[in-house]
């Protein structure tokens, strides 16, 4: 095998040496390409050299035309002046003059009509020429009242020398001009002549024919108005064109030739096209030629590459391969074989058993496998042997044999795969002793650790129980530690649960794995929390107490506005009491008189009732307990509370509270505490304000955002300085100096343990406005539901989420 790899190598090296270079396919390219230019370059210069005799032979022709037509219309005016001097003499009458005009008709066929006008401009007689329409004969007898034609003939009067009029439409759709020439002098003026010229026919008798039949020429006005044209026929090239002025004429009167069609240039434009033809098919004989000698070549490297890989493979192979023909011969190994035996292919090709590579001892065992080989029942999974370096050290081997099938199906030996399972082994083992110490680990944990799965008959199966979980809950499966909570999320890790089994709390961690028999199965890490637990009790209850004393605090500050509440309506009752008692001592005991007094004297009982009743409600020791609150109920009760020290302070408090909202979930104590201690801090801070009265206004706002209700404490005090917002909620930081810096700390803790926010803004009218969320009562339920015990006295709740008691409000 290892020949025929060599020598497709050279061959390949052979033929991509001999393969032409990349240069020598752009020599005839650039040959063609340099030819396509230069007969592109003569085409051009000869179409443009031919382009330029033509304008010069059409400039040529028009001059010549208009000679032609200056020499005519000169002689025709040559005419009418000598006719004019015989008028002029009075030697002929007007029947002579009248024949006269004959021969100039006849020598003009241009010339539709002659007049005679007097001095007046009125016409004396007007001559038609043969074959004119009645419509031309008007048009000569009425000229001489029309003002062109007047103005015309005052030009003639006033110079003396011969005149044309400018080009007009006569009543027959033709275009004409005028020559009038003067009849006598200038000291006895007799009138004019007046010859009436068609434009048409001065184009189809005055151009020469050879001009007509290679252009088409016009008569244009200053305007470029086309008068009169030689054909219809469209011109060749609307860009090979030549203009002249006609003097005489004049009058803007001009000659404007287009030239048609020339000699064919079919023959020019064959050649051209067959030299590009023949230039595009040695271009493209050329590119096929090139992709050809590409594909070629490519194919050539991928040959060569396909052997460096196939060679290149073999050579990096760490298995071991060995062909074995039908017979028991060794008739190809690789490199990986040899190498790791360290023997060289000529000590093991052509060898029979006993192989080279054999442990004499085991020999009958590698006689028993080469048997199991050559007959086809070689194990599927292969078999371990030990076999010997040429050294004499040895290694364990693991073989797997397959048939040696050639191209023609026919099975010609057998191919064996041979691993070097040192490493393997080895690595084995020490998975093992790993093993061993992972559990002597696992073991000694204080941590209970279990795996569960579900089993076939749907009960929860024990699969694995460390040391201490037996301990704790031995191996009982339907007596053991319930740690999962049917109602708990899937995406709740960790949960705190109490069994009273062992009367123990326990922080269990949970998250499914993939078991080793592939089943998916929870790992349950249970630790003993009950130390803390019982530490957390005790700080609850200090903060139970902290929160007592800090109501009674506020209560304390606000004992003077509180009095004062209380004495209006204690006053109200004894001043009805005793105006009461006036009235029955006088005898004067008519209900109608003392009604309305015992009345009021009743009501300001309820409101001093409803003032105790309030401070009692805020005073008193009580658990925290989350229910649904009214959002209008709660607000009044805590702007009940603040509008006793808002009225001492000449504060108003405005709150703006939607009707009919969503309630929340929230003990109804603690919000009222950080509603009375937000209001109070909002009051206090405007009492040193320049605001007049009618602006002293703190606004308590409740929005609903959906999912959760906003509260916003707005006032117009003194603001927050930008430099203490991170610290105002820190313990013991406060504003004041005999502020104990614990107040709005102790409302954030508050409104954290109801899953809301607390932050501060800048009021954009001055001061500040703190605002805080709570959830909605639908939103906070499904929270509580998660956080509440179960049947086996659980209590679930998140692993980042630690519920404490809130403390007193404190001004900040």
């Amino acid at each position: 095998m290892r020949p025929v790899f060599v020598d497709l190598v050279r061959r390949n090296s052979q033929l991509r040496g001999a393969s032409m270079p990349r240069w020598a396919w752009l020599t005839p390219l650039i040959a063609v390409s340099v030819f396509v230019a230069v007969m592109v370059a003569i085409f051009v210069y000869l179409r443009g050299h031919e382009a330029a005799q033509q304008r010069e032979t059409l400039n040529k022709d028009l001059e010549y035309t208009q000679q032609s037509v200056r020499l005519r219309l000169t002689a025709l005016q040559e005419s009418l002046l000598a006719l004019s001097r015989d008028v002029a003499t009075g030697d002929v009458s007007d029947e002579t003059v009248w024949s006269d005009t004959a021969p100039i008709i006849n020598d003009y066929p241009f010339v539709v009509a002659m007049a005679w006008l007097d001095t007046e401009g009125g016409s004396r007689w007007v001559r038609p020429a043969p074959n004119v329409v009645a419509e031309v004969v008007d048009i000569a007898a009425r000229r001489a009242a029309d003002e062109q034609t007047r103005a015309t003939w005052r030009a003639v009067r006033d110079t003396g020398l011969p005149a044309y009029s400018r080009p007009f439409l006569g009543g027959d759709k033709q275009i004409y001009i005028e020559l009038q020439v003067p009849v006598g002098q200038a000291r006895k003026p007799q009138g004019t002549l007046l010859a009436l010229l068609s434009l048409d026919r001065m184009m189809t008798t005055l151009v020469p024919a050879a001009v007509s039949q290679k252009y088409r020429v016009f008569f244009v006005d200053s305007d470029e108005n086309v008068l009169a044209s030689t054909s219809a026929r469209a011109p060749q090239d609307s860009d090979l064109t030549y203009a002249t002025p006609l003097d005489p004429p004049g009058r803007g009167l001009a000659v404007r030739a287009y030239a048609y069609a020339t000699d064919s240039q079919l023959v020019g434009n064959m050649l051209l096209a067959l030299v590009f033809g023949l230039s595009a098919l040695i271009i493209w004989s050329l590119s096929q030629l090139y992709r050809h000698t590409r594909r070629r070549n490519a194919a050539e490297r991928a040959l060569l590459a396909e052997t460096t890989f196939r060679r290149a493979m073999e050579d990096s192979l760490i298995t071991g391969m060995r062909a074995l023909d039908l017979h028991g011969r060794i008739t190809y190994v690789n490199k990986a074989f040899c190498d790791m035996l360290g023997m060289s292919e000529a000590e093991l090709i052509g060898k029979t058993a006993p192989f080279p590579y054999w442990v004499e001892e085991n020999s009958q065992e590698h006689h028993r496998s080469l048997a199991l080989v050559l007959s086809g029942n070689a194990p599927p999974s292969g078999f371990q042997i030990e076999v010997q370096r040429a050294d004499g050290t040895r290694f364990p081997a693991r073989m797997y044999v397959s048939p040696l099938i050639d191209e023609n199906g026919v099975q010609t030996g057998w191919m064996t795969s041979m691993t070097d399972i040192t490493e393997p082994n080895k690595i084995r083992d020490e998975l093992a002793a790993a093993q061993r110490r992972f559990v002597t680990v696992f073991e000694q944990l204080d941590a209970a650790v279990s795996v569960r799965a579900v089993g076939a008959n749907g009960e929860d199966e024990l699969l694995f129980a460390n040391a201490a979980y037996e301990r704790l809950f031995g191996r009982d499966i339907h007596g053991h530690l319930s740690l999962s909570a049917d109602d708990l999320e899937p995406e709740v890790p960790t949960y705190e649960t109490y069994q009273p089994r062992v009367q123990r709390w326990f922080e269990v961690r949970e998250r499914q794995i993939d078991w080793v028999d592939g089943r998916t199965a929870r790992l349950q890490v249970a630790t003993d929390v009950t130390l803390r637990h019982e530490a957390e009790e005790q700080s609850r209850s200090q903060q139970e107490k902290v929160q007592l004393t800090s109501r009674l605090i506020t209560m304390g500050e606000m004992a003077s506005s509180l009095a004062h509440e209380l004495n209006q309506p204690l006053t109200a009752i004894a001043n009805y009491s005793t105006g009461a008692v006036s009235r029955v001592k006088s005898g004067n005991t008519d209900a109608t008189t003392l009604l309305p007094a015992l009345e009021k004297a009743s009501e300001q009982a309820l409101r001093a009732g409803a003032i105790i009743r309030r401070i009692r409600e805020f005073v008193k020791r009580s658990e925290p307990v989350k229910h649904e609150v009214d959002l209008p109920s709660l607000a009044d009760d805590a702007v009940g509370f603040a509008e006793i020290e808002a009225k001492r302070r000449s504060v108003q408090i405005v709150a703006q509270i939607p009707e009919g909202g969503a309630p929340v979930m929230a003990d109804r104590i603690m919000i009222e505490q950080v509603l009375l201690n937000l209001l109070k801090n909002a009051i206090e801070a405007m009492k040193d304000c320049a605001l007049p009265p009618a602006e002293r206004i703190v606004r308590l706002e409740v929005e609903d955002r959906g999912y959760e209700v906003e509260f916003s404490v707005i006032d117009r005090g003194h603001g927050v300085p930008d430099a203490i917002k991170d610290k105002l909620f820190d313990p013991f930081f406060s504003t004041k100096s005999d502020g104990m810096g614990m107040g709005l700390n102790i409302c954030r803790t508050i409104i954290e343990f109801h899953q809301g926010r607390l932050w501060v803004d800048d009021n954009p009218a001055g001061g500040a406005a703190f605002h805080f969320t709570l959830p909605r009562a639908s939103a906070a339920q499904r929270v509580e539901r998660s956080a509440s015990p179960t049947e086996s006295g659980m209590t679930a709740r998140q692993n980042n989420e630690v519920p404490t008691q809130s403390l007193p409000p404190e001004t900040r």
